[in-house]
């Protein structure tokens, strides 16, 4: 047990973590969200794999989210539970922001008839934490949980411009574009001008680089200290009553209701 004791200090102090660093709830934590990850219900040894952990201790890991509700299994496969939701509702629910940001997206949805969304910056990701889209609209299936890539999308260019210089050059040389659609810029000294021109203007406004047929508009939301929040993102479908100037109209119905959502958000 000492030996263990030693090896466990000895990994967090070359990881930079500190003495009070719990490796067991990093082990557990990293379990959960590479079960998100998989389309198919993986095994002990899949998330072994995909997580560089032990089996063993997978293992008793899965055991202990199964008997506290937030895992199932079936034979020798895992699964997520809808139990696991709370995180999101505690972390939605700790400012008041449910109670704000989901009306908002409505409210914006319906004057505009398209679909609105607030992202927020989970690593090199864009995570949707609230969301709507009008009947009339068909699009990939997005939703609350959604995750997509961050350099490639308007909201994501918005957060990044959001980073230190610092913080953006070491993102940018991890980072390894897929084109998405045949629009997705993928050259990385193009991204970054588009990151640096989305932080100068205030927004950001992209066309067909997710998704084919779609022009997106975010503006940043920031808290009542002037913190960054994430985005309000207003995704216009392509058509031909979407003119220059009804969508320069979005354009500022988004921004507008991005301002007047600061006060609100702690």
């Amino acid at each position: 047990m000492t030996k263990l004791r030693a090896e466990d200090s000895e990994r967090r102090q070359a990881a930079g973590h500190g003495p009070d660093f719990l490796e067991v709830l990093s082990r557990s934590l990293s379990v959960i969200e590479t079960l998100g990850d998989h389309r198919e219900p993986p095994t002990i040894s899949d998330l072994a794999r995909a997580t560089g952990l032990p089996k063993p201790s997978v293992r008793r890991i899965l055991h202990t989210l199964t008997a506290l509700g937030y895992a199932e299994t079936s034979g020798r496969t895992f699964r997520l539970t809808p139990k696991v939701v709370r995180f999101a509702t505690s972390y939605l629910a700790s400012g008041g922001q449910a109670q704000v940001l989901q009306p908002a997206c409505e409210e914006l949805s319906s004057i505009t008839g398209q679909s609105c969304l607030v992202g927020v910056l989970d690593g090199a990701e864009v995570l949707v934490v609230a969301y709507t889209m009008p009947q009339q609209l068909m699009s990939r299936s997005l939703g609350v949980g959604t995750r997509f890539p961050a350099y490639c999308t308007a909201a994501g260019r918005v957060l990044l411009g959001q980073k230190s210089d610092i913080e953006l050059e070491s993102y940018l040389a991890k980072l390894k574009p897929v084109a998405q659609t045949e629009a997705t810029q993928t050259d990385k000294t193009v991204i970054k001008s588009e990151i640096m021109a989305a932080r100068k203007r205030g927004y950001s406004v992209m066309e067909d680089e997710f998704v084919m047929g779609w022009r997106t508009v975010a503006f940043p939301l920031h808290r009542h200290d002037g913190s960054i929040f994430g985005t309000l993102n207003l995704n216009c479908k392509k058509s031909p009553t979407l003119t220059e100037a009804e969508f320069d109209r979005f354009v500022g119905l988004c921004g507008r209701k991005a301002e007047s959502l600061k006060s609100l958000l702690i």
